[in-house]
């Protein structure tokens, strides 16, 4: 047989059985007119938390009858048509084992919703799939759902495949399977076009994940749908924390009871005539069941109670997270003058407290509420003022009204906070961007004041500023302005570079690449290492070239001691992780000039580490540390940046830089031909989960030096100290079985961050410390409601701890010895979960659970040779 016609043969073959099975089934999926057929309904619904075993938990489960007559089918067409009349009866509670109630609970007793749930309802089907479904009533969502999810059962199609359908839960991917005389349906809630559970997240720090999948089984008898069973699993968990979260698990199983005569006739008329010829008045619903009205989750504690119990405990970082959540949230709902009077009785030592909540609440009430009490033109004001900046760059919700207040701020401020407010209103013009707001006119106008700002500037501290501001925005049209200056300079060259470094390698073209190697050669000008070190690293980040990584590493032998260490360190640092520029290094070191021992064999004591911090299922946390020192051996900067990575998620949480400068002529180095003597001076500069904290000046010139050496300043320097909202999220889930879930993630993050640095020529030694004490809260609450009963998790999660990262260097000999700490402190877990059950004229069902552990302190090891060096340096005994 010639191949084409073996073909011919064998589609004619395939297709013969597909049609032979069609029309096998098409018998099977329609209700025959004069009969009456009437099932028994069941659905149940179990809400707990992840962490709890769904089997231990108490589900609501419902009961009820219903009746099917077909009105209209028609007989014209191929494909399968009818509108079919469905009536719900007896709607009951069903007990459960575990209730001490053994009653059956009968829906008249409740709520009001018996009236629309005894009415009937249509459904027009066609061709296996629901093309409406038409009610009486239009007002009652929670009834008309239900209806949707009992109708969802009928919808079935025989052969095999893979194929779109709308059900309750919105327009989905199903596949089909079918065996003999059972069809079963498959369906993955990510494959959904449009979900109507989805929400709209804001800009937040911690990250919510749902999945999910159903399996429907239908048991066919002849032409008669004898059952269908349907399982439903959805979840939603908090990326970070997995264990955070709720298990939902829902199931619906409708069984023929029996088939009887039934008085009616189909009508030989079209399904609009049909409609028009019955009493009630119908209207037509898509099978999408609505949500209902969000309602917010339960009102805690009032106000004054809440800032009466933080007075008691205002020292304790823990209650203090708890009380910001709950004024946030209560703030939100609150009107502007009542928001004002409460800042006008507070107490002076809880207003920051109030500040944070207030501007997490993110409502127009709340922020004029804090711009009307704040008097932003006086300077006394001025550390309440920059507390409300931090507040509002740090916000879930950008939104034009917060834009607009801080332009407001902009417009107003002093000197003292006008460089924060420029870097807040870039930070808060990133994230509208990433919102999809870029092109809205409050954001245009925003854009307009930095880049007019950059170009009037005629003092190097003011375009300092609007760089800064440029940086926090990270627009991709502000790369040509910030190329201008990166000539310029060693601090705007150091800012650029730092901004370039932020933005998507897509964005990092060959022109920027070009100005970039300018400033590494020092082609046109020279610069200081620390700036030509940070263009080597962007070359080398932004999808490294073999020519740029072997000219890089061809200058390590003509470098100076210290800098040459560096980049060897860096090299192998990137060799040894999953860097972009890893096989890049790789492939140049395969030739053996570069890849030798003299070569590459650096001594100084410049280093790059990076490494992991820690490593769950759910979270890996990187640290990538770089120091570079001078050639008389000072510590010139110090660079600690901290990476998390969660279901493809990466967020930069932390980074601190130390820059020291001059400190070689007070150890009588002189600076080597061709280079200006360093003015002494001493800053840091940080940025916390992805917002920039204003540079910080420790000391500048030598008179500010013995100034602030023989002041006996007491402790570390407070660089940040707040309350953040790091998760605001509310979903709502509709069932298959139209029910719906709505879900709350609640959490804040309460931060201390200082720094300490201690500087001594007399021992010539230098420490620094930078220490982060946070507490992490995140409440969570999941509940259903039915029209009989109503569950509800809840799951609270509390976590303390502190990190610290010390740098020692003793400068009294040479080779220098140095000290690298990374402390973490002992991490408090704190995990409470609970399920209740509650319905009319019954007691609560309360389920509870508590857990708590410690997770040990430690000191991560960060390179053996560092670690023999604290040995020694800290005089730490070996074992």
């Amino acid at each position: 047989m010639k191949p084409v016609v073996y073909l011919t043969f064998y589609f004619f073959f395939l297709s013969g059985i597909r049609d032979s099975i069609k029309a096998a089934f098409s018998e099977a999926l329609h209700f025959d007119a004069g009969l009456l057929y009437e099932y028994q309904y069941d659905t149940s619904v179990t809400v707990a938390p992840i962490s709890v075993v769904l089997g231990e938990v108490t589900a609501i489960t419902i009961e009820a009858f219903m009746q099917i007559h077909s009105l209209w089918r028609n007989h014209d067409s191929q494909e399968e048509e009818q509108l079919l009349h469905l009536r719900i009866r007896n709607l009951k509670l069903k007990p459960n084992s575990n209730d001490t109630i053994n009653k059956h609970l009968d829906v008249d007793e409740m709520f009001g919703y018996s009236d629309h749930i005894k009415e009937p309802f249509l459904v027009h089907i066609h061709s296996g799939k629901i093309k409406g479904v038409f009610d009486t009533s239009t007002n009652n969502t929670v009834s008309l759902n239900f209806k949707k999810g009992l109708a969802s059962l009928l919808q079935i199609q025989s052969p095999s495949g893979v194929m779109m359908e709308d059900d309750t839960t919105g327009r989905c991917q199903v596949s089909y399977y079918t065996f003999k005389d059972e069809i079963v349906k498959v369906k993955e809630y990510e494959s959904c076009e449009k979900n109507v559970t989805d929400s709209m997240l804001s800009e937040q720090i911690l990250g919510v994940s749902s999945v999910g999948s159903s399996q429907t089984v239908f048991i066919m008898e002849g032409s008669i749908i004898k059952s269908v069973t349907s399982h439903e699993f959805r979840s939603l968990v908090l990326d970070e924390q997995t264990t955070v979260g709720f298990q939902i698990s829902s199931r619906q199983l409708l069984q023929l009871l029996s088939i009887t005569s039934y008085h009616n006739e189909e009508s030989q008329e079209g399904v609009q005539e049909v409609l028009s010829s019955l009493k009630a008045s119908f209207v037509n619903h898509s099978i999408h069941a609505i949500p209902v009205v969000r309602q917010q989750a339960p009102n805690g504690y009032p106000i004054s109670n809440l800032l009466e119990h933080l007075k008691v405990n205002i020292m304790d970082q823990s209650i203090t997270a708890k009380v910001f959540l709950q004024l946030s949230k209560t703030l939100r709902k609150m009107k502007m003058t009542e928001i004002k009077a409460i800042f006008k009785k507070a107490d002076d030592k809880l207003v920051p407290i109030l500040i944070d909540a207030a501007a997490a609440a993110a409502t127009p009430a709340s922020l004029d509420a804090l711009i009307s009490y704040i008097n932003i033109t006086n300077p006394k004001t001025a550390p309440l003022l920059e507390k409300l900046l931090y507040a509002c760059a740090f916000s879930s919700q950008p939104s034009t009204h917060l834009i607009n207040t801080i332009h407001h701020i902009l417009s107003h401020t002093s000197a003292q906070t006008h460089e924060l407010a420029l870097i807040v209103l870039g930070t808060v013009i990133r994230k509208m961007c990433s919102a999809n707001m870029c092109n809205l006119k409050e954001v245009e106008n925003a854009k307009r004041v930095l880049l007019e700002g950059v170009s009037a500037s005629k003092e190097e501290t003011e375009l300092k500023s609007y760089l800064l501001a440029l940086k926090s925005a990270l627009l991709p049209e502000t790369v040509p302005v910030l190329l201008k200056y990166i000539d310029e300079s060693n601090s705007l060259s150091s800012i650029v570079l730092s901004a370039l470094q932020a933005f998507p390698s897509k964005h990092i073209t060959k022109e920027v690449k070009a100005h970039v190697r300018d400033v590494f050669s020092q082609r046109s000008k020279h610069f200081a290492a620390p700036v030509r070190l940070a263009a080597a690293q962007l070359l080398l980040t932004h999808d490294p070239l073999h020519t740029d990584v072997r000219d890089l590493i061809q200058k390590i032998a003509e470098e100076k001691p210290e800098v040459s260490k560096f980049l060897t360190s860096k090299l192998m640092s990137m060799i040894s992780s999953d860097h972009p520029a890893r096989k890049v290094i790789l492939n140049v070191l395969k030739e053996s000039k570069q890849n030798n021992y003299f070569h590459l064999g650096r001594v100084g004591c410049s280093s790059s580490y990076t490494g992991l911090m820690t490593d769950t299922k759910d979270m890996v946390t990187m640290y990538d540390f770089d120091f570079l020192f001078s050639d008389a051996g000072v510590l010139k900067q110090s660079n600690s940046n901290f990476f998390t990575q969660t279901r493809g998620r990466r967020l930069h949480s932390l980074q601190v830089s130390l820059e020291v400068a001059g400190l070689d002529s007070l150890l009588g180095s002189e600076p080597d031909e061709g280079e200006e003597e360093e003015e002494l001076m001493a800053g840091m500069s940080a940025m916390l989960l992805g917002v920039q904290i204003q540079p910080i000046i420790f000391f500048k010139g030598y008179a500010d030096l013995l100034s602030k050496y023989f002041s006996a300043a007491e402790g570390p320097m407070n660089i940040l100290s707040g309350n953040i909202l790091v998760v605001d999220h509310t979903q709502s889930l509709i069932l298959q079985s139209g029910l719906e879930t709505q879900v709350f993630f609640h959490g804040g993050l309460s931060v201390d961050m200082s720094v300490d640095l201690e500087f001594s020529l007399f021992s010539q030694e230098s420490k620094s410390s930078v220490n982060n004490k946070f507490s992490l809260i995140v409440s969570a609450r999941a509940g259903v409601g039915a029209p009989l009963m109503n569950t509800t998790a809840e799951t609270t999660v509390e976590m303390n701890s502190s990190i610290g990262f010390i740098t020692t260097v003793d400068f009294s000999d040479m080779p220098v010895q140095y000290c690298l700490q990374l402390i973490k402190e002992p991490l408090l877990y704190r995990e409470k979960t609970s399920t209740q059950v509650t319905s009319q004229n019954r007691n609560k069902i309360i389920e509870q659970r508590k857990r708590k552990w410690t997770l040990p302190g430690e000191e991560t090891a960060l390179h053996k040779d560092n670690t023999k060096m604290c040995r020694k340096l800290l005089n730490l005994n070996t074992k």
